[in-house]
C-alpha cells in the first residue's frame, strides 16, 4: 500500500521496519476495556466487531457499507454521525 498511493511512498521504509517488528506489546488493556464506564458509540465495519463486544458501555452502528475511512469518505461522514448521534440518544441498559 505504501508504494501504490504516491502520497505515501516516503513512509514506505518506515512501514517496512515497523512490519517487521515483533515484540508489540497488547494493543488494548482488555480488563481495563471490560470495566469502562464512561459512554461510547462506535461505528464498526462488520469484521472489527470482536473488540468493540468485551467493551463495557459501547454501543456500536455496524456497517459492511463503509469501511475504515468513511469519516473522510466523500458523503459517508454525514451517515456515520448521524448514526452515532442516535446511538447517543438511546438509553443505555
Amino acid at each position: 500500500m505504501f508504494r501504490d498511493y504516491i502520497e505515501l511512498r516516503n513512509l514506505a521504509p518506515v512501514a517496512d521496519i515497523l512490519a517487521q517488528m515483533t515484540d508489540w506489546p497488547a494493543l488494548y488493556d482488555m480488563e481495563r476495556l471490560a470495566n469502562n464506564e464512561v459512554p461510547i458509540y462506535a461505528s464498526i465495519y462488520v469484521d472489527d466487531m470482536e473488540t468493540a463486544s468485551k467493551i463495557k458501555n459501547c454501543k456500536t452502528f455496524i456497517t459492511n457499507a463503509m469501511y475504515h475511512d468513511a469519516i473522510g469518505a466523500a458523503g459517508k461522514s454525514e451517515e456515520v454521525f448521524k448514526q452515532l448521534f442516535a446511538l447517543r440518544e438511546d438509553v443505555m441498559d
